[in-house]
């Protein structure tokens, strides 16, 4: 089948899609089904949607209420919004990858202004939602989370670019902003190669793989042109 012919095409030439995407959610992702539209809500995999560890495009059709709640706060603090702009908001910034229906969305909007999350303005037969003060604090106490969500969005984005590009035969340039080079992916793999054989490692073992972890993901945070590490304690995992 023709489909078929290009997906596995796809997966010999871009790997780094074939343990993120499952066919049947590849399909859906070009568009040649509906993305999310109802059920579930998408394919948001990990524990607890996106706050997850799952770092790449969920097998699961997970995303949790508290999720789209802090999503739907994060867009109106940009802007006041109507429930529409909110849903087109989020389908834009998942590249079309994900687009709640208006039964997920509207419940949700709902509940935030009963919380005193949200101020509302009829307009004819539509609502406009702006930020109150309580939710402008509560999105505050959530922050880190929310921007892990809106990196994750931007991230699933970009490679929702590379997955239609592979698809049209186009070849793939540098990596782009929100993209992942080469390099980086396969020091990803690295990692979890690392951990995987360290699966039965003893507390002591466990509690050094994790401090280097905790140091590289510090330096990770802080930004390039620092030095990678403390050069006296040369530890590997």
């Amino acid at each position: 089948m023709r489909h078929t012919h290009h997906a596995r095409y796809l997966w010999d030439r871009e790997p780094m899609f074939a343990d993120a995407f499952s066919f049947r959610a590849f399909w859906h992702a070009i568009g040649r089904h509906s993305h999310g539209r109802g059920g579930g809500g998408g394919y948001w995999g990990g524990r607890g949607g996106f706050d997850g560890d799952n770092e790449g495009l969920p097998r699961g059709r997970k995303f949790t209420g508290d999720d789209l709640q802090l999503l739907l706060l994060a867009l109106i603090a940009e802007a006041p919004r109507h429930g529409y702009e909110l849903i087109k908001a989020l389908e834009a910034r998942s590249n079309g990858f994900y687009a709640p229906s208006p039964g997920m969305v509207y419940p949700a909007l709902t509940y935030l202004e009963e919380l005193g999350y949200v101020t509302v303005q009829v307009e004819g037969n539509r609502k406009r939602y702006a930020l109150a003060e309580p939710g402008r604090e509560h999105l505050a106490e959530n922050r880190e989370r929310v921007d892990m969500m809106l990196a994750k969005l931007a991230h699933i984005a970009h490679r929702m670019d590379s997955v239609r590009r592979a698809y049209a035969g186009e070849e793939a340039g540098d990596a782009e902003p929100g993209g992942w080079l080469p390099e980086l992916y396969e020091a990803k793999k690295a990692l979890k190669r690392a951990l995987f054989r360290h699966a039965n490692a003893s507390t002591a073992e466990q509690q050094r793989i994790a401090a280097i972890l905790l140091r590289a993901a510090a330096e990770i945070e802080g930004g390039a042109g620092k030095p990678a590490g403390d050069p006296g304690t040369g530890e590997t995992v």
